[in-house]
This record gives structure tokens, sequence and C-alpha cells, in this order.
């Protein structure tokens, strides 16, 4: 078991439970109860939502994949990291949004250095 990588796949998880739980409670419910936007936008942004809780599990199977070994998984993890907190740094000054309330990006950061950190030993 690669100790580094079963950090970032934890640490990963930890961040799909905070999605799902806060996430959900602060964006996805209020979301879905907004009447006032049209359906299409509504259920389309939800799903968008839902589609990001998958894929951050499989962030965190794919690093614990690596951490048992697999180098092909953890490397799909760590780049999975990587894209999510690239996008997540850069956005917030594009849409003038700030980090105080679009931190998400900075999450990564973390389990992006250590899945490469941990692929340099698997």
């Amino acid at each position: 078991m690669h100790w580094i990588l079963l950090a970032a796949s934890a640490l990963a998880a930890l961040w799909m439970g905070v999605h799902a739980v806060i996430g959900g409670r602060e964006c996805a419910v209020p979301l879905a109860q907004d009447r006032k936007l049209p359906e299409v936008v509504r259920e389309t942004t939800l799903f968008c939502w839902h589609l990001v809780t998958g894929y951050l599990g499989l962030m965190a199977l794919f690093l614990f994949l690596g951490a048992r070994g697999s180098a092909d998984m953890a490397l799909a993890g760590t780049v999975m990291a990587a894209v999510t907190a690239a996008i997540g740094i850069a956005v917030p000054p594009l849409r003038r949004a700030g980090y105080g309330l679009l931190p998400q990006g900075w999450l990564f950061v973390p389990v992006a250095a250590m899945g490469s950190w941990g692929l340099w030993g698997v």
C-alpha cells in the first residue's frame, strides 16, 4: 500500500463528502427548489452537480487503486485532481467572483500534489 496515494484518496473522498453534504445543502437543494429558473436550466445544472459528485468519487477511487499499485489509476486520479484544481483556480477571477465565494479549486491542489508525489513511488 502506497501511503501518500492513500492519503490523496482519503482527501479526495473527504472533498466528495463535503460536496455531497454541504454542497447539497447550500447549492443543490436551493437550486432544486428554485421555480423561477427555466426547468431546463435548473434540471441541467442539478444533473451537472450529480456528475461532479460521481467525478469526485471516481477521483478518490482511482487514487485508492493507485495506492494499491496501479500506476495508471494513480495517474488518472492525479490528472483529475490537477484539472479540477486548475479550473477551480482559474474560474473565480474570470467570473470576478473571488476565492471567498469559490475556494473549491484550492482544495484539490494538495490532492494533485500528493498524487504526483505518490506517482514517483508507484
